[in-house]
């Protein structure tokens, strides 16, 4: 019983670690979304071009 118990700690501990992991990692790249999405592009730049030719 005491083995069945010590796996399930650390079950827990690793689904834990596993889920803060995954949460933090989608808020990054939510954030560095919201930057690629709010940025300007000057008609002057290199970018405007880019995007211009894949229209």
């Amino acid at each position: 019983m005491a083995i069945l118990g010590n796996i399930v700690f650390w079950l827990i501990i690793l689904f834990s670690i596993v889920g803060l992991s995954f949460q933090a990692g989608r808020e990054t790249g939510a954030s560095e979304e919201a930057k690629r999405h709010n940025r300007i592009i000057w008609q002057d730049s290199e970018d405007y071009y880019l995007n211009q030719r894949n229209k």
